[in-house]
């Protein structure tokens, strides 16, 4: 974290520097500019305007349409044991689950502000892009049900809340309905590093634009009912969200803009 606000600092530096150096033929804060995008942050509308010919500054709100991701995850085996009927203990047994069909849905809204650096200046559409987002933690919601849970907690509710599902290295609990409520979040500040080509506020009337980058999200945590589960000692999983989670540190962004000059 420290690295990337260090550069984000350093950008602006040289970018002030730069600015202070030559004549700025637009003016500061003289044109706006506003843009459409569309790409792996979602669909996306944002204003900018130039301080220099060197330096941008942009605004941006991004909606992510309610994608949704179904992955089969596997549920502990109930082990039945200490049961005492008539004064006669029953013989221990253990009860397998099947596996429980999980989705997963990715929508959420995010806000943006950035630096865009031109190192050309002139009319270079060259540019590296640093800044930061910020939007609610919740990256992913999760939710499942299970008929084999349900029947076993109705004929065996002293084990109410002890049935788990296993996402990476987090044992997710049933409710007494057998259904599976959760939330992978992430930091809710994300810094971000990217560069491309063209500007938020064109030369001309309309332009293109085409970004690459990344935001740094931290490390992804699963919540129930605002309670942060502790990660366990266990194996790998092979369903999609435990091969995803360890990868959601980094959020790649690509993006595609038309950009309009308004002032």
């Amino acid at each position: 974290m420290k690295k990337i606000l260090a550069l984000l600092g350093l950008t602006l530096c040289l970018s002030s520097t730069m600015s202070a150096q030559n004549t700025d033929s637009k003016g500061i804060f003289k044109h706006v500019g506003a843009n459409v995008s569309v790409g792996t942050e979602g669909i996306g509308f944002g204003v900018a305007t130039p301080v220099t010919n060197y330096l941008e500054i942009g605004f941006g709100l991004n909606f992510m349409p309610d994608y949704k991701v179904n992955s089969k995850v596997e549920v502990d085996d109930l082990k039945v044991s200490g049961l005492v009927v008539n004064g006669n203990k029953l013989p221990d047994q253990t009860i397998h689950m099947k596996e429980v069909d999980v989705n997963g849905s990715f929508a959420r809204t995010t806000c943006d502000l950035k630096v865009n650096c031109y190192p050309f200046g002139g009319k270079s559409k060259f540019f590296v892009a640093a800044g930061f987002s910020f939007a609610g933690s919740q990256l992913i919601t999760l939710q499942g049900h299970s008929e084999d849970v349900k029947d076993a907690i109705l004929k065996y509710p002293q084990y109410k809340g002890q049935i788990k599902t296993e996402i990476d290295k987090y044992k997710v609990q049933f409710d007494d309905n057998g259904d599976i409520n959760g939330d992978i979040r992430v930091s809710g500040f994300r810094p971000y590093l990217g560069l491309g080509f063209g500007r938020l506020v064109p030369n001309k009337r309309v332009g293109a634009r085409l970004e690459l980058g990344c935001h740094f999200q931290g490390k992804a945590k699963i919540y129930q009912g605002n309670q942060e589960i502790e990660p366990s000692d266990i194996k790998d999983k092979d369903d999609t969200f435990s091969k995803v989670l360890p990868y959601t540190t980094l959020y790649p962004v690509l993006k595609l803009s038309i950009t309009g000059r308004i002032l």
